[in-house]
């Protein structure tokens, strides 16, 4: 457990721009990296993030923010005021911020949840689970939105009923996506499709990370069913999408 927590360390330390000890030191830590300003992953643009580790000492937490905006945050943080109100799972100061500093923006506290070789308990396939073609008449579509392996489950009519995305974070985390039509809840197609793509990003030697809103219960229930584990706890705000054209 030590070396696949550890990965996550160092991922979310570059992606917050702070040190990895400031993830569990006590005190909450502000940090105005430059990439705030620049789109992330597939052009995302996240001028906030924070992240707090489950095992840190409590009141430990990082905010990340757009170096433009770090004197306004500053100006926003009231001497004497608790971590907890900024830091997730709560952050209602921050989440007030971004709403009132990101109009375009969409403010959000995600439970953080990762799996590992021996934990997971991969999940029997009630439609068939295939990973999807490039040539696959859908997948122009998934390539708007992920980087990574897809994987989906067909009725039998050989309609997708559910699949699972992966999104290639880093070089050593993958995290997964997940949508089940609405005609097929319930029925166990989601737990299916996770538990294929994360034992595809195991095989790959990545890490598998699972994040959900904080208030999607059944989302918590898909990964805790297949062996996922409690990281932490991520406040985000995505402020659109930076896109090239395709030809």
């Amino acid at each position: 457990m030590l070396a696949i927590t550890s990965r996550l360390d160092d991922y979310w330390a570059e992606e917050l721009g702070c040190a990895p000890d400031a993830l569990y030191r006590g005190g909450m830590t502000v940090c105005a990296p430059a990439h705030r300003e620049a789109p992330r992953w597939m052009g995302w643009m996240v001028p906030l993030e924070s992240v707090v580790v489950n095992t840190a000492e409590p009141g430990t937490g990082v905010i990340s923010i757009a170096p433009s905006m770090l004197d306004a945050l500053h100006r926003a943080l009231p001497t004497g005021a608790s971590p907890q109100e900024y830091l997730p799972p709560h952050g209602q100061r921050t989440v007030r911020f971004a709403r009132d500093h990101f109009p375009n923006g969409y403010p959000k506290v995600h439970c953080i949840l990762y799996c590992e070789e021996g934990v997971l308990r991969p999940a029997p396939e009630n439609f068939p689970v295939t990973r999807l073609d490039d040539d696959d008449i859908h997948a122009d579509w998934f390539r708007l939105h992920f980087d990574g392996p897809i994987f989906v489950a067909r009725n039998p009519k050989g309609s997708i009923a559910a699949w699972a995305a992966i999104k290639c974070k880093s070089p050593e985390v993958w995290e997964m996506a997940v949508a089940t039509e609405p005609p097929y809840r319930n029925r166990g197609l989601a737990k299916s499709v996770v538990s294929k793509a994360t034992q595809a990003a195991l095989a790959a030697g990545k890490v598998p990370l699972y994040l959900h809103e904080i208030s999607n219960i059944a989302s918590a229930r898909v990964c805790g069913a297949l062996g996922y584990r409690l990281y932490g706890y991520e406040l985000t705000c995505e402020c659109g999408r930076v896109t090239t054209r395709r030809t």
